[in-house]
């Protein structure tokens, strides 16, 4: 037993001493290391973000007492891993999806299927009282501060089929995620489900492996998948996030005043990401258009059908949380 916690010690010395080599965003200053790390790639609103405001507004807030250095593209392991790594320590903060929701229940929350009544609507919630709620919830069970709420998009469904519709979901082989919630989904609204990594997918929609799947209009378009589909349905039936997580032990070790920095530096970060993603929803459209894409939006009769036939989902959903149902009537009030 001893051997094994020496051996996995060494390890992360290894990784930690590693780190400080591997990234292209060093700044040359002598204040601390700070290591940031994200899986999404450079182009994606939340990395833009860290560039244009949190490693600058950290240096210059703190006089360069600290040194970020942003690792992006999964550099340093997929989300499951940077979410480890935040919580022991090895990684100061990370910015990862809803990793940690078969964990932390709650954090199942943005991939309930049509709580939001958009983008703007899902902003409100995150940043609002259920998104601390829900926060709160994972700092209770976790060795984490969690900073800030930030957009991964808003999933759409695709087809290299005719989907402009709901009936024509029936039928279709459509890859999901290894998630229950967006299984279920799909096989409500009549499709086959195919589970495969995101890594996959090309390739299957190539090969007629899979007719289609769900993603942002964002994960979309950098993809290249527009060269392998026909359809866009743009359903916006989930409006996922990612989510800024410090680990506690670090920022608790800061002095106040810098703490609170990298937690108001945290926040407008997010809100940044915010911004240019919600700017960019028309760019990727009128892009996908010109491609040669049909994007139709449902109607609100259609949309509202389509939650009635997703009933299995927040059946499921009520069985499982013994909370989801007050919080998705509470998510759903929210103006």
């Amino acid at each position: 037993m001893r051997k094994n916690k020496l051996f996995s010690l060494i390890i992360a010395i290894f990784f930690l001493f590693s780190l400080t080599s591997c990234s292209d965003d060093t700044s040359g200053n002598g204040g601390q290391l700070v290591k940031v790390a994200t899986v999404v790639a450079p182009t994606h609103p939340v990395n833009i973000a860290m560039r244009e405001v949190f490693l600058p507004m950290i240096e210059e807030e703190t006089n360069g007492r600290y040194n970020v250095q942003l690792y992006d593209s999964g550099r340093l392991g997929g989300e499951k891993q940077l979410y480890d790594y935040t919580r022991s320590g090895i990684i100061e903060i990370s910015a990862v999806g809803t990793v940690m929701w078969s964990e932390i229940d709650m954090m199942a929350t943005p991939d309930f299927p049509f709580i939001f009544r958009d983008v703007e609507h899902a902003r409100k919630v995150y940043e609002g009282e259920i998104g601390d709620e829900i926060a709160k919830y994972l700092e209770d069970r976790e060795p984490l501060k969690f900073m800030a709420w930030a957009p991964n998009g808003a999933r759409v469904f695709s087809s290299s089929k005719d989907l402009k519709k709901i009936e024509d979901f029936k039928g279709q082989k459509l890859r999901m995620p290894n998630n229950p919630i967006h299984v279920k989904l799909a096989e409500s609204l009549g499709a086959n489900v195919v589970i495969m990594d995101m890594s996959e997918v090309f390739t299957s929609l190539e090969q007629g492996v899979i007719d289609g799947q769900d993603n942002p209009l964002s994960t979309f378009r950098q993809e290249g998948w527009y060269t392998v589909s026909k359809d866009i349905y743009e359903t916006n039936h989930m409006v996922s996030s990612i989510e800024m997580l410090g680990n506690k032990e670090f920022l608790d070790s800061l002095p106040k005043e810098d703490r609170e920095i990298f937690e108001k530096v945290a926040k407008k970060t997010a809100q940044r990401a915010w911004d240019i993603y919600e700017k960019s929803i028309e760019d990727d459209k009128e892009f996908l258009k010109k491609e040669g894409l049909n994007i139709t939006e449902p109607t609100e009769e259609d949309r509202q059908k389509m939650k009635e036939m997703a009933k299995p989902v927040y059946d499921y959903l009520y069985k499982k949380y013994d909370w989801a149902e007050d919080l998705i009537k509470r998510i759903e009030q929210v103006k």
